[in-house]
């Protein structure tokens, strides 16, 4: 069993124009870190363990390309969620933002419900396909050179099929946590197959999984 021939030419096709593109922003010394939040927050609004790990990976990551001599941009997404029932008092961007610059992140470096709002108006950031929708939207616009993403192991190949799909082909650093968010094997045998057959972008008006997923998640109010 695989993946049907035309399924595979298309995303071959994708990964061959998203890599042209990569190499076309070589020379350009600007990079966009995109850190991948995670919900829900603490009662006190502010980022979780897992969360957390990502923000910290993210901070050396944005010294270390600083040194290099590049002009780093940090895009931490994410609207305000609901889990289980609770709505957190903050967006996930705004606490992933304030957790940045209370480590000495200049403010001028930061985005979150500024690109949220640009790209994603009302419908808010709610799931790994609109983190990196907004993402891949403002590397192209903004004529970044390269585009990382600060993870979970465990959704790194579904995040690079969005991000495929979207254009652009990101850098991936991971952040290992002992007990992660994501379920290894659900992202294996179920979500990773979805992106791959079924819906690559969850953009569309009549996505099923991203009506499913504001259904969730984004608070009544």
């Amino acid at each position: 069993m695989g993946i049907p021939d035309d399924i595979q030419e298309q995303w071959r096709h994708r990964y061959a124009e998203a890599r042209a593109l990569m190499r076309s922003r070589h020379h350009v010394q600007r990079a966009l870190i995109e850190v991948a939040a995670q919900h829900p927050l603490t009662p006190d609004g502010t980022p979780g363990a897992e969360f957390r790990a990502r923000l910290d990976r993210s901070l050396t990551l944005f010294r270390e390309l600083r040194e290099q001599g590049l002009d780093v941009e940090i895009y931490v997404p994410g609207s305000r969620h609901r889990f289980a029932g609770h709505d957190d008092p903050v967006s996930l961007s705004y606490a992933g933002n304030a957790y940045l610059r209370d480590l000495g992140v200049p403010e001028e470096h930061l985005h979150g419900d500024d690109l949220n709002e640009r790209y994603k108006g009302a419908d808010g950031v709610y799931g790994s396909a609109d983190e990196c929708f907004v993402a891949a939207s403002y590397f192209v616009d903004a004529n970044f050179g390269r585009l990382f993403s600060v993870l979970s192991p465990n959704q790194m190949l579904r995040k690079t099929l969005h991000y495929l799909a979207f254009g652009v082909v990101p850098l991936n650093v991971t952040a290992p946590v002992d007990e992660p968010f994501h379920d290894f094997l659900y992202e294996l045998f179920e979500a990773t197959p979805e992106v791959l057959l079924v819906d690559s972008s969850l953009q569309g008006e009549d996505s099923t999984g991203a009506r499913r997923l504001r259904s969730e998640r984004k608070p009544e109010s």
